[in-house]
């Protein structure tokens, strides 16, 4: 890439403009001069004036107070010379006859500088104000626009193109980066950086100090590069090159961005500590999902295994010493635990598969009702200890759903009311339509007889390995099935919920599909 030039004409016109600024006050002065002293040739013809040279203090006030102290004098030699022509005998000649028009010219020449150099100055107080006043309010909407990004990349765009505006520059932002400064943002995009550039960035970086442009003799760059950095450490560098044809910031432009430099500075070591106790968080999470995961399966597996080689150990040592009664006992202990075993291995190939986002649901008309009764059927094994309950509203519209996965979801819900429901408590499930008939939904409500949720596991009930204590009489369990059926039911565009019972005790888990 190639870096942005200015065009032969846009230099032409910037040179035109510069000279107009230039020459401009000198211009106004000899005008407003020319007109005060027509105007005083008119008092003069109508009046018997004395003097008329206070007329003049005119034009040098409105030089200084409008162009400042140079423009003034200007003012005051022009002024000075026009008393001397059109009011001081002899008429229209560049001498003075009377010594007393001597003096008080003088005395009117001295007054004028005074009084310019105060206008002057007084003037100047004036534009310092207004700089300070735009500067700050540059600031404020700057600090406005970078306040909330918490993306840096997103935060380096803000910058380069809020200061290319502002400064009427390019700019570019370098960012250490495997041990040397890269350019990470740059405005316009194609803005490129030549050997010089690099250099003196990275002499504005290993030093701490402004470098570059037209003013620095060591570093040929036109480039103004200054270093960003906080109390805590160093942050990067920002580069500068005025489009201006002069090259050169104004001292206003200048002041803008070393403020700019700081908020910059502070924005960006904001959102790297964001992002650094972000990958710590991460981190920790990763570490407590490891553990829960670890420690989840090394009971979780143990246990149906240790139930299945003590059962099948048991066949084969004294199966001939057991009646028809105790063997077949013992297989449906095996074949009981075996496919306990297999919905936690299922579970845990299902969790992966939502945390890798590749579940994309095959959807097809359902019914609610087959629905039901397939999930109750399957679940029934992990039932028989409870009354079952169902209740299905009649004429329900079918659903767009993947069977599979809302009847996994299903079933995970109805396992974990099982789990927590006491021997002979009721459960019951309930399939309604909510909602308007137009953008209604299906409500599918599964209730139990348990001790309901704890008021410390609402928020946590769906998270991952996350069990609630129930004492003795909860079964084990892997804190995976809610999770996937939060999981299977969102990947359809449904919700899930969970609340206690308002009639008694218990807990009520209502999943909701859209229409």
């Amino acid at each position: 890439m190639q870096r942005a030039s200015i065009p032969p004409a846009v230099s032409l016109r910037s040179y035109a403009l510069r000279l107009a600024r230039l020459v401009l006050p000198y211009v106004e002065a000899l005008a407003v001069t020319a007109l005060v002293t027509a105007g005083g040739l008119l008092i003069v013809r109508h009046l018997e004036l004395p003097n008329i040279s206070l007329i003049f203090v005119i034009p040098v006030l409105a030089a200084a107070v409008r162009h400042g102290v140079f423009a003034a004098l200007w003012a005051a030699a022009l002024s000075v010379l026009a008393y001397d022509y059109f009011f001081l005998a002899p008429l229209y000649h560049f001498t003075i006859a009377n010594p007393a028009d001597v003096v008080a010219l003088f005395f009117f020449l001295l007054v004028a500088l005074v009084t310019s150099a105060l206008a002057a100055r007084a003037h100047a107080r004036t534009r310092s104000a207004q700089r300070e006043a735009r500067t700050t309010a540059q600031l404020y909407d700057f600090s406005r626009k970078i306040a909330g990004v918490l993306d840096l990349d997103d935060l380096l765009w803000i910058v380069v193109a809020y200061l290319a505006r502002a400064l009427n520059a390019e700019i570019v932002v370098l960012m250490p980066q495997q041990g040397r400064l890269t350019a990470r943002s740059a405005f316009p995009p194609d803005a490129a950086l030549d050997k010089a550039d690099i250099a003196a960035a990275q002499r504005a970086w290993d030093f701490d100090y402004r470098v570059g442009g037209f003013n620095d003799p060591v570093t040929p760059s036109p480039r103004l590069f200054m270093p960003i950095h906080t109390g805590r450490s160093e942050v990067g560098v920002i580069g500068v090159l005025p489009l201006d044809p002069s090259g050169r910031l104004s001292p206003e432009d200048r002041d803008l961005l070393e403020a700019a430099c700081s908020q910059v500075a502070v924005a960006i070591e904001r959102v790297m500590l964001a992002d650094e106790a972000e990958k710590a968080r991460l981190g920790a999470e990763r570490e407590r999902l490891r553990s829960a995961m670890l420690t989840s399966i090394s009971h979780d597996l143990r246990t149906p295994l240790a139930s299945i080689i003590g059962s099948l150990s048991s066949l084969r040592s004294y199966g001939d010493r057991y009646d028809e009664a105790t063997r077949a006992e013992l297989l449906g202990t095996a074949l009981s635990e075996a496919e306990r075993l297999d919905r936690f291995v299922g579970n845990l190939l299902a969790m992966t598969r939502l945390d890798a986002g590749v579940i994309v649901p095959k959807r097809e008309a359902v019914d609610v009702g087959d629905l039901v009764s397939t999930t109750l059927r399957r679940a029934m094994p992990l039932l028989k200890d409870s009354t079952v309950a169902s209740s299905v509203t009649a004429d329900l519209p079918a659903l767009s759903l993947d069977f599979v996965l809302a009847e996994q979801a299903l079933f995970n819900i109805l396992d974990n009311a099982a789990k927590y429901s006491p021997a002979g408590g009721r459960l019951s499930i309930e399939a309604r339509r909510a909602g308007s008939e137009i953008g209604g939904r299906i409500e599918i409500v599964v209730r139990d007889e348990g001790p309901g949720i704890a008021p410390a596991a609402l928020d946590r009930l769906f998270d991952k390995f996350y069990r609630a204590d129930d004492g003795d009489r909860r079964r084990a369990g892997t804190g995976l099935g809610l999770a996937i059926a939060k999981g299977f039911v969102e990947v359809q565009g449904g919700t899930i919920a969970a609340r206690n019972r308002s009639d008694r005790s218990g807990a009520e888990f209502v999943v909701s599909y859209p229409l």
